[in-house]
């Protein structure tokens, strides 16, 4: 990931002939290392050492070995063998977009640039235009967007000249990462081993992040790429793609040995290194998909994080009005990421409840005590709002509070509190007062109509979400149909917010309990892939769908449905409408 790298040992679930389960599966420990952004004074830049994700790696399936007492094979002398961690694979989850330059030797030739650098956004412009020329005469690629891979390459190009001429590879982030496990040279014992230095894969879930993949083709547009370099190095430079179930290499002996798993061994000869696959991984949305069981067309994903992101399985190629990526199933994961969400709450309940009191710095613990006391949380925000009813008696508040708007695309579009009236002022200010609320504040919100506002926010962000499925529906024709959402990050928790989503869109949501769902689609994956390549043993051969769906995938008990309440339904689409209008009004011809 961006900020650090988390890993879980998963053990799956046992199944049989027929497919039902015959013991279910679960983690078995977990492990986490931290790292940060190079420092840098250059605007828009973003770059990470890929060295210090390898170190991280390194440490996480370390602690994993030592904490879960993990061995490569069972011991023959073991009484017990069902009771001990056989490690029989690794998957890896990336953060997507990312370049990472390789020389002849796999080297790194520069910080990698990641997914939220933006250096390269004029020549994305050059590549959605001119270059897609070469391949449609309509003059528009379909499939790249500003922090995709293929820009970030065509900067290189121009910027750091001496550099491209190096290059021999150009992958992503989690290829890398397996690049590294399979060492050097693929000296682990597998049927296809070999000894001459190993090519890079990827999968396609994460090339379609790249901006040069065509998931209608299934393929690379060579065209394209050929177009962003004349030369013929980029084109070179291209990792392998890997099918869902495939296998990219083995771990090497000598992470076998830093990890811990081969402490005493020293085979003299390659055939003697046991055979611990690794599968061909993916970018993190795909493997979150994976993670929480959104395998199947009908169901999706709403992440509500500082910034709100809804992706979800279609049968269709979706069109460039969202993210065009595949899943790691082997149909398609249309994305739409919306760039104000639980931080415009945080924002109304700093402003609107607390204000600047409630962000002073006092010197003193008692005086931090006392502070935090007073301070609203927004626990007590929600109370606040659950006694204005839905529409907000015609308030309406655009979220479009952080720069930059991708859904819609109106990176000007700022916030605005619309439908103001004496009357509405008046209800807002006196329903409800601080002593009908169980909040133990003795002082008001700073604004008395704090809890009008901190609602209508929040129906604000819903109405955004609910645009951005209502886009991938547009996009994907009939392929993507989702009947349930798995609702995942810290709004999340919220119970306003749970039911007025199910309110606004019109569909059952469920609560996965796993919050590191990448690295649990990532095992997940490698489990899939191991599973398959022992079907020629005469066991039954299950798609990645089938497999995960037989997985262990912890769910809360509750589960929100849509209310019966007609009343409250034509509030929310009459202030859904009201939200439409007035965006379209003031931010529907900005410039981009």
């Amino acid at each position: 990931g961006t900020q650090g790298t988390k890993a879980i040992a998963y053990r799956p679930a046992s199944t049989t002939s027929s497919g039902s389960s015959t013991k279910r599966g679960g983690i078995l420990g977990r492990a986490s290392a931290s790292y940060s952004l190079l420092t840098t004074d250059i605007a828009g830049c973003a770059e990470q050492d890929p060295n210090d994700w390898i170190n991280a790696v390194r440490f996480v399936l370390k602690t994993l070995v030592t904490d879960l007492g993990l061995v490569v094979a069972p011991s023959s002398s073991s009484t017990s063998k069902q009771q001990q961690n056989v490690l029989s694979g690794i998957g890896i989850s990336g953060q997507q977009h990312g370049m990472v330059l390789l020389d002849s030797n796999n080297q790194p030739l520069r910080p990698a640039k990641l997914w939220c650098d933006v250096e390269a956004s004029g020549e994305f412009n050059w590549i959605r235009t001119e270059a897609a020329s070469a391949i449609d005469s309509a003059g528009k690629w379909d499939h790249v967007l500003p922090g995709f891979t293929s820009p970030k390459v065509l900067w290189t190009i121009k910027n750091e000249p001496d550099i491209w001429d190096q290059v021999r590879w150009c992958v992503l982030p989690h290829d890398y990462v397996n690049l590294v496990l399979r060492g050097v040279y693929d000296d682990g014992y597998s049927p296809n081993k070999h000894e001459e230095i190993i090519i890079p894969t990827t999968d396609r879930g994460d090339a379609s992040g790249s901006g040069i993949f065509d998931p209608i083709r299934n393929q690379y547009c060579m065209e394209l790429v050929n177009t962003i370099d004349p030369s013929g190095r980029y084109a070179k430079s291209l990792p392998q793609i890997l099918e869902p179930l495939d296998i990219c290499g083995s771990l090497s002996m000598q992470w076998m040995k830093d990890i811990g798993l081969l402490v005493d061994a020293n085979p003299s000869e390659t055939s003697n290194i046991p055979y611990i696959p690794i599968s061909a991984g993916g970018g993190d949305n795909m493997c979150s998909a994976l993670g929480v069981g959104c395998v199947e067309p009908g169901m999706a994903v709403l992440s509500l994080g500082t910034s709100g992101t809804i992706f979800g399985v279609s049968h269709s190629p979706p069109s460039s009005q969202v993210a065009p990526f595949a899943d790691a199933c082997g149909r398609y994961l249309p994305l739409v990421c919306v760039m104000s969400c639980t931080g415009v709450l945080n924002s109304v309940l700093d402003s609107f409840f607390n204000g600047a009191a409630g962000n002073e710095d006092n010197s003193s613990s008692s005086e931090d005590a006392e502070s935090q006391k007073k301070r609203w949380t927004h626990d007590d925000a929600t109370e606040m709002a659950m006694h204005h009813p839905p529409g907000c008696h015609g308030i309406t508040f655009l979220p479009y509070l952080t720069p930059g708007e991708r859904t819609p695309d109106w990176p000007h579009a700022s916030g605005a509190i619309l439908g103001l009236t004496a009357s509405n002022m008046a209800l807002a200010v006196t329903n409800p007062t601080i002593d009908s609320i169980s909040c133990d504040k003795d002082t008001p919100p700073v604004n008395p109509m704090a809890g009008l506002l901190y609602r209508a926010a929040m129906e604000g962000i819903t109405y955004l979400l609910a645009e951005g499925v209502s886009t991938m529906k547009q996009a994907c024709g009939d392929g993507f149909q989702p009947n349930c959402l798995l609702v995942v990050g810290g709004g999340s928790h919220n119970q306003l917010w749970r039911q007025m989503l199910a309110d606004v869109l019109g569909m059952e949501l469920r609560f996965p309990k796993e919050s590191d769902s990448a690295a649990l689609g990532a095992a997940f994956q490698a489990g899939a892939a191991v599973d398959a390549a022992s079907s020629n043993e005469g066991k039954e051969k299950l798609t990645m769908e089938e497999y995960i769906l037989r997985q262990s995938i912890e769910m809360e008990e509750e589960v929100v449905r849509p209310t019966s309440d007609g009343k409250t339904l034509q509030l929310y689409q009459e202030g859904r409408e009201q939200y439409r209008v007035y965006s379209a009004k003031l931010f529907g011809n900005s410039e981009r």
